[in-house]
């Protein structure tokens, strides 16, 4: 009896130390590993790559145009179809003819604008002012305006004409818009056809 008792405790002495050896060989295993992966180095030099991305590479080509910036207006087939720039933009416009009587508590804005046909297949560019617009910073939208003005002040601020640019014509001009005067003017549109192309943001003027 106490022969078996003894070689159940050897037994279970040698099973327990080749345990431990077999543990202590596992451990050592994975903090070889991990000394040899270096994560932490890894992410050092992920970061130094995202450093080196600097966010003025993407605002480069983003914004909306500005006054002056020439924006590239498409045709419905996706062609290239006329160039217009906004080039002027006065706030408060109060140069009036002399029996114009302005709405009450508004503020308004005249805006030179600069429409070139480059149509590739010689069509016109059929050009009208009731598809220009203004936004608000609230995000109302105003269409151009009537404004009376006289001789001296015609030729300074002579109106934008509705109607056909052949090829190769430019027509250039000043449009009108009236919004209340609590409101704060943002962009300007030129939207034909259910189309919504922002010529400048204004938010500058």
């Amino acid at each position: 009896m106490i022969r078996r008792i003894l070689a159940m405790l050897m037994a279970l002495s040698l099973v327990l130390g080749s345990t431990a050896i077999v543990a202590a060989r596992d451990a050592h295993g994975i903090v070889a590993q991990n000394d040899d992966a270096t994560p932490g180095a890894d992410d050092d030099e992920e970061s130094t790559d995202d450093e080196d991305a600097t966010p003025d590479d993407a605002d480069a080509t983003g914004g909306d145009p500005a006054i002056g910036d020439t924006v590239l207006f498409v045709n419905d087939d996706g062609e290239d179809a006329a160039n217009m720039t906004v080039d002027e933009v006065i706030i408060p416009f109060e140069d009036f003819g002399e029996f114009f009587s302005p709405e009450e508590n508004a503020t308004y804005i005249a805006v030179a604008l600069t429409v070139e046909n480059i149509d590739a297949d010689d069509d016109a560019f059929e050009f009208s002012t009731f598809n220009t617009g203004l936004q608000t910073a609230d995000g109302f939208y105003y269409t151009s305006t009537f404004v009376s003005l006289d001789e001296e002040e015609a030729e300074t601020y002579p109106e934008i004409e509705d109607g056909d640019i052949e090829v190769g014509d430019t027509a250039t001009g000043y449009l009108f818009f009236a919004i209340p005067e609590d409101k704060t003017p943002t962009r300007l549109y030129y939207s034909p056809s259910g189309r919504l192309v922002v010529l400048a943001d204004i938010r500058d003027a």
